[in-house]
């Protein structure tokens, strides 16, 4: 992304600024056990095709501005998201695009403990749900300002580190106590819940049935409707729906088309397609690819 290796770190973590032609602004990582803290101002110069392989995880930040946009304007004070696709995943940055944020990315070793009292599965089942959640709980204070203690830290005052280090820590705690307010009481029912979830990341594109995911979370079906609802605020269908939308977003960003989109998140029809679509975005597939995919270069991973 023209972002390149800088030979002086200022002391906490690695640095890395724009070559000038295809970004300019800086990048820094600081690697803790089982999580990375990433400050970062940088402007992408020329459209790009942004790629890359990597391990699962949950990432918690602030979100950066939309090209043309403000911060306000683009959403919730903080967002979640989990990475699950195996290779490459790759999405398209026009130029102009600024990102200036703080976040935290968390991989399942820094995830199992802290989540072990709730049931704790794989790492979609709760990174999926704080995904889900995050449009509508607000985020609780302490993730907020371990964002803000995080942004704020001078890299090259002695103990930076510490500071990243136990702020990524609160925010943790932050998160527990997010998911932990959202599941049920008991924890059989939590552990059902997320037995659900965890059947919705895998059967999302051929569609799980209710009665499927009922079963796989141990409850009978009236049971089941009621304490799922109740955890994410979506019935089993609009959920399924919701996961092949953002889904089918990415695709069509990558310059899929509208036909193999539809086919690929699990629509037999690409009218039914672009009519779910349609209801979830304000738009059609067809005009969502043609805004955000118009001119990218295919840049090769370096």
């Amino acid at each position: 992304m023209g972002l390149l290796p800088a030979g002086d770190d200022r002391g906490a973590g690695e640095l890395f600024v724009g070559d000038g032609v295809r970004a300019e602004g800086w990048y820094r990582a600081w690697a803790g056990d089982g999580l990375t803290v990433v400050t970062c101002d940088f402007t992408i110069l020329v459209d790009t095709l942004f790629a890359i392989d990597t391990r699962r995880y949950l990432t918690v930040r602030d979100p950066a501005p939309e090209a043309g946009g403000d911060a306000a304007a683009s959403g919730p004070a903080a967002i979640a998201y989990i990475e699950t696709r195996e290779g490459w995943v790759s999405t398209p940055v026009p130029a102009g695009s600024h990102f200036a944020y703080a976040e935290v990315e968390y991989f399942e070793e820094a995830l199992r403990d802290a989540f072990s009292e709730l049931g704790w599965g794989p790492i979609g089942e709760v990174s999926s749900l704080l995904a889900d959640m995050s449009h509508s709980v607000g985020w609780a204070p302490g993730v907020l300002s371990a964002l803000d203690e995080i942004s704020g830290v001078d890299p090259a005052v002695p103990g930076a580190a510490l500071v990243y280090e136990g702020a990524a820590k609160v925010l943790l705690g932050s998160l527990v106590g997010t998911v932990a307010a959202s599941l049920p009481e008991s924890r059989d029912d939590r552990v059902g819940v997320l037995a659900a979830i965890e059947l919705a990341n895998t059967r999302w594109r051929e569609g799980a049935s209710q009665e499927e995911a009922a079963s796989a979370a141990g409850m009978g079906l009236t049971k089941f409707k009621r304490l799922f609802r109740q955890t994410t605020g979506s019935t089993w269908s609009a959920y399924l729906t919701a996961r092949r939308m953002r889904e089918a977003r990415v695709l069509l960003a990558s310059g899929k088309a509208v036909a193999e989109t539809a086919r690929k998140v699990g629509y037999r029809s690409p009218t039914s397609f672009s009519a779910a679509f349609s209801r979830a975005y304000g738009m059609s597939p067809q005009l969502f690819k043609e805004t955000v995919s118009t001119r990218f270069l295919d840049v090769a991973a370096e």
